[in-house]
């Protein structure tokens, strides 16, 4: 899964990853207390070894590519997350 640090709301945000067998497409977000499951008007394809990074100048987070799982190539896609 990837993961990062929101400054702007204070939150963790964690997306996809594997479930054992299945690359995962879900959004969560962490407040300290308590998981949120985010339900984005578009995500991203399911997929693990993104990467995500906060950037501060624009109060957005960032994923960056990662692998299908099961298959040969590494996606070069870019999101953005703007709570």
């Amino acid at each position: 899964a990837a993961m990062a640090y929101d400054a702007a709301t204070g939150t963790v945000i964690l997306f996809g990853g594997v479930n054992g067998s299945s690359a995962l497409s879900d959004t969560w977000t962490w407040d300290g207390a308590t998981w949120i499951q985010q339900s984005p008007a578009t995500s991203p394809p399911a997929r693990y070894g993104a990467r995500i990074t906060y950037n501060a100048s624009t109060g957005n987070a960032a994923l960056f590519g990662g692998t299908i799982l099961n298959e040969a190539y590494f996606l070069g896609d870019t999101w953005t997350w703007a709570p």
